[in-house]
């Protein structure tokens, strides 16, 4: 399926960013355990570019997620038939206790580094995060029009603009992988 991407452009000097930086696979990873990593969209002070920074503001959202899949683990001790464990019910347990066991170390890792933010390109923590309001508008309507952000561009002081980009993108991503610092391991030297 492609995608359209929101284009961010700088009334004043003409900057052009994206906000497509935020699409992929991103991971921590914590010995054997890989935890999904929350991200939005930022501005980095170091990369002067918009980014995908770390989200620490989603603690409620997580708190939903254990709640939910706990519902499937709890249902099930609840009927001692189950616990004859055939093959693909060890299987599907094995899974759900490895998703909430992520969920878990995710919402640790908030507490631990909530405030410590960084950019997901450089690992800075110069990092601001986009608080301007952009539609996700439907690319086929939305053609050459342009929504004001209420966001400044650090340093220029102009606004940003977003106008759908009339390119639809259908990527595949490969997984990025984070130290639970929020330092890439897989970059390439």
């Amino acid at each position: 399926m492609s995608m359209p991407s929101t284009d961010l452009i700088c009334n004043k000097c003409g900057f052009h960013g994206s906000a497509a930086v935020v699409w992929g696979d991103f991971r921590y990873i914590k010995g054997e355990l890989e935890i999904p990593l929350s991200r939005t969209l930022g501005w980095c002070g170091d990369c002067s570019d918009f980014v995908a920074m770390e989200d620490f503001a989603i603690k409620d959202e997580l708190l939903a997620e254990i709640a939910k899949a706990l519902e499937p683990i709890s249902a099930r001790a609840k009927r001692w038939v189950s616990f004859f464990l055939l093959k693909r019910t060890r299987q599907d347990r094995l899974k759900e206790i490895e998703r909430l066991s992520a969920l878990i170390a995710h919402l640790a890792l908030i507490g631990e580094r909530n405030g410590s933010e960084r950019c997901l390109h450089c690992g800075s923590t110069s990092v601001e995060r986009f608080d301007g309001t952009y539609s996700k508008p439907n690319s086929y309507t939305s053609k050459g029009t342009t929504d004001n952000t209420g966001f400044c561009h650090p340093g220029c002081g102009g606004e940003f603009l977003a106008s759908v980009n009339p390119i639809r993108l259908n990527l595949i991503f490969d997984p990025r992988l984070y130290s639970v610092d929020g330092y890439r391991l897989d970059r390439q030297t």
